[in-house]
């Protein structure tokens, strides 16, 4: 869902000059048979490994990883963060765009 909606105001983000880039501990095939599924038009990056995952402090006991959102400024520098405690919630693309707003 979360992926879906990004996918669907996608609008939102190419306004606000954005980079949308999704990762998940599935591998490179499972996500261009995805990608090509749903048609997002973004990159769907593989850490199978999970190293990033752990960097950015992610992983939670019994559910595996927290679902996230970061926003970084063009120098690669994390501006905000939404670490979410159940996967259901996320932050709609609108409210992301304000955020970004905020950041340029």
């Amino acid at each position: 869902m979360q992926l879906r909606s990004y996918r669907d105001d996608f609008a939102v983000f190419e306004q606000a000059g954005a980079v949308v880039l999704a990762i998940s501990p599935q591998d490179v095939d499972s996500h261009a048979r995805w990608a090509e599924q749903e048609g997002f038009t973004f990159a769907l990056l593989a850490d199978v490994d999970q190293k990033v995952i752990a960097e950015y402090g992610l992983t939670a006991p019994i559910v595996g990883l927290r679902r996230s959102v970061f926003l970084l400024d063009t120098d690669g520098v994390v501006g905000w963060r939404y670490t979410g405690t159940i996967g259901a919630i996320f932050k709609r693309p609108a409210r992301l765009g304000r955020l970004l707003a905020t950041m340029s």
